[in-house]
């Protein structure tokens, strides 16, 4: 029971987490309105089972990139409240991580789209 009760409160840090990404970052809240157009649009196309697999595990890379981005700054700001070099690019090395994540899942939305045009 103990082991039952302690996956449900992990849970809770899990949806906690979520919950804080997308009422506290402007740019995730502009990626979940573009998840949301981008599934409307894909639905219209009629994507396939194996298309929707793709367009999901691209998004969800680019949410767990941008979280894990914002975690890391996050976690930068209190290691070290002043200007540092190396904290820059430890900054600049985790947007790195979305900019590959957002541009491979572009590339691969545009893949699924040309299927249907």
């Amino acid at each position: 029971m103990k082991f039952v009760l302690g996956r449900i409160k992990a849970f809770a840090y899990v949806f906690r987490g979520m919950y804080l990404m997308l009422t506290g970052e402007d740019s995730i809240q502009v990626q979940f309105v573009l998840f949301l157009l981008t599934s409307g649009f894909s639905y219209y196309l009629g994507f396939t089972n194996v298309e929707w697999t793709v367009f999901f595990l691209a998004w969800g890379l680019i949410f767990t990139t941008e979280t894990l981005n914002t975690a890391i700054e996050r976690l930068c700001d209190v290691v070290s409240p002043e200007w540092d070099n190396r904290i820059r690019d430890i900054k600049d090395l985790s947007a790195g991580a979305v900019g590959w994540a957002a541009i491979m899942s572009f590339i691969a939305y545009i893949l699924l789209i040309l299927n249907h045009i």
